[in-house]
């Protein structure tokens, strides 16, 4: 039976589910706070160490965000009456790349822009990178101009695989096609044209499509 939780562990505990669900991202103490009406991040941070002895949290260390509700949590969190579209289990931080440098290895400090945490469960497993996506040439696959894409990092893919390449420098998201020996970069938008791609470099697959609303 789940433990019986304070008004204020309660509050903490909504505010963390409410503030995750809509913005796809564990919450800082400072938002956090703002919901429940502590000015201290100290004070959140104490109810938070709470909360995380009696289960409901897990900490990865010496990562930013590293809270994340645990699968305890999330069923002790309904007994409670708190109830949301929880996402659970194991948040990494993952690298967000920007301008790619040419000859410079993909995640290689000098093109990583910034670190953002997400569950493995939405991304995949593997050696996942983000990439902010530019452009409306794959507006028909759901992929939008500012959506954040998460990438598996491999140098290969099978037909109609939607991928993140390198072409003359420039990163770009196409659906990957051989035919007739010779490699195509489709868009899935009938205003631009398929890119060859005989030259181009496959950095990896696309396993998921964020966006904020």
């Amino acid at each position: 039976m789940a433990h019986k939780l304070t008004k204020r562990q309660q509050d903490v505990l909504e505010a963390f589910i409410k503030l995750q669900a809509a913005n796809n991202r564990p919450p800082t103490f400072r938002e956090i706070g703002e919901m429940v009406g502590l000015n201290s991040s100290s004070s959140v941070a104490y109810q938070i160490d709470q909360l995380k002895a009696l289960g409901y949290f897990t900490q990865q260390d010496n990562v930013s965000r590293g809270i994340s509700l645990s699968e305890n949590g999330a069923v002790a969190a309904e007994s409670q009456g708190v109830t949301n579209n929880v996402v659970t289990g194991n948040f990494k931080s993952y690298p967000l790349l920007g301008k790619i440098a040419a000859g410079v290895p993909l995640l290689a400090t000098e093109n990583i822009d910034d670190h953002i945490t997400l569950p493995e469960s939405l991304v995949g497993k593997g050696d996942i990178f983000l990439l902010k996506v530019k452009g409306e040439s794959m507006i028909d696959a759901a992929i939008m101009d500012g959506d954040i894409i998460a990438v598996r990092q491999q140098a290969t893919a099978e037909n109609n695989d939607i991928v993140a390449a390198l072409v003359d420098d420039s990163a770009t998201v196409k659906v990957f096609k051989q035919t007739d020996g010779h490699t195509w970069l489709l868009p899935r938008n009938s205003a631009f044209e398929p890119i060859l791609g005989d030259h181009a470099q496959i950095m990896g697959k696309v396993t998921a499509v964020l966006r904020s609303i």
